[in-house]
């Protein structure tokens, strides 16, 4: 009879083969680990299920300069793979881990330069609330003001069901469109949050972590 924890440590050294190398940190004793951009996150999950042992795989994207609690961007790249045996369940966690590690190069790859963040956030601003934060965020850094004030309207003019989060995006969002004109200041304040979110992620600071963005900035 397998022991009770032996497909969780079975997920855990496929999982440090494959993306240990690669950078990524995981969370404490969690499924869950960390490829940390700076001023965003790739999060690869081998999330359990509620109903037998095995795993899914969950890789997720999360941009840092704002408090929600979730992902931006959620795919799963492999389904669920169950447990029968540690002979059966070891080569097909590893192949998930190999496609997870993909996963996260892909990502990388994907975002060579604040450009291309920016008009992949843009593609994404088709519904209200987080996707247009990001875009209104992201074109402010990039110094496109008059972009960055509209999805910012977009924002303001939003009718919410008055939930707390959504009356705290507003707020929040509405404090970011008032620093538009000042963009020194707009370009702390987002790296403020930044800070924040990374400390309650007990993620350690990362001052300079928009130095892509003034690179960008100065072409």
């Amino acid at each position: 009879m397998a022991k009770v924890n032996e497909h969780s440590r079975i997920i855990a050294a496929a999982a440090k083969a494959a993306l240990q190398p690669l950078g990524l940190k995981r969370k404490g004793q969690s499924r869950v680990w960390y490829s940390d951009q700076r001023f965003w996150i790739i999060a690869v999950e081998f999330q359990p299920s509620g109903w037998s042992k095995g795993s899914y795989l969950n890789v997720s994207i999360k941009w840092l300069w704002h408090s929600g609690a979730g992902y931006d961007f959620s795919d799963r790249p492999v389904d669920f793979i169950p447990f029968e045996s540690a002979e059966q369940f070891t080569p097909l966690v590893e192949g998930m881990a190999a496609r997870a590690a993909q996963e996260v190069e892909a990502w990388k790859d994907r975002f060579k330069t604040f450009d291309d963040i920016c008009q992949y956030l843009i593609a994404k601003a088709k519904d209200d609330g987080w996707p247009i934060c990001n875009a209104a965020i992201a074109t402010g850094l990039a110094g496109d003001e008059d972009t960055s004030r509209r999805y910012f309207q977009r924002l303001e003019d939003w009718e919410t069901y008055g939930y707390d989060w959504q009356l705290r995006l507003k707020a929040d969002s509405a404090a970011l469109a008032a620093l538009l004109l000042d963009p020194k200041k707009f370009r702390l304040e987002v790296l403020n949050l930044i800070q924040r979110q990374r400390a309650s992620m007990k993620m350690p600071p990362e001052p300079n972590c928009l130095e892509m963005v003034d690179f960008q900035a100065g072409q």
